[in-house]
């Protein structure tokens, strides 16, 4: 595979994943019976999740984090390169190639984006008080699918490259 090739396929995966996410967010996340039944939409909880700690919902911030992560995922892999050392041009130095982290990182979005989808409550006052949730909406398993694609894609991306590399290591 090129170079040209990787970056295509590297821009396509994270183009695919960010065009799902950005589908899922004015959608609705799900449904929880608190007082009435409510249903946020996915842009609300992305804007808000990351402070719902401070309503004791620990655990909800928890699973917020899934977003994070993922975009640490994606920066992480579009600055990986399959060259063995770059060279800084102020310092003249040879730095490292970066660690591949992006695989396990996007791995541990899509477990913890999934991870929801096994409660049956979610913190539904500030008070502590619970919500059921009554059903989860287009935009949660657009959310969720995102992740998984994103770690699909990220690690069929380093699966093709460590094939090629042994590949062309057992040629030589």
């Amino acid at each position: 595979m090129s170079s040209s090739q990787k970056t295509y396929l590297r821009v396509s995966i994270v183009a695919l994943v960010a065009i799902v996410f950005a589908v899922s967010l004015p959608l609705d996340a799900f449904s929880y019976k608190y007082i009435d039944v409510e249903t946020p939409e996915g842009l609300l909880l992305l804007l808000m999740g990351g402070v719902a700690f401070n309503g004791g919902g620990l655990f909800e911030t928890l699973i917020w984090t899934a977003n994070p992560i993922a975009l640490i995922a994606i920066i992480c892999f579009l600055r990986e390169s399959s060259s063995v050392v770059k060279i800084d041009p102020v310092l003249k130095t040879p730095l490292p190639k970066p660690k591949m982290r992006s695989h396990w990182l996007s791995v541990l979005a899509a477990v913890i984006a999934w991870s929801f989808s096994l409660w049956n409550e979610v913190l539904a006052a500030e008070s502590g008080s619970m919500g059921e949730i009554v059903s989860f909406g287009s935009g949660y398993w657009l959310w969720v699918s995102s992740f998984t694609m994103l770690a699909i894609g990220i690690n069929y991306f380093h699966f093709q490259n460590k094939a090629k590399t042994t590949l062309d290591e057992a040629r030589s």
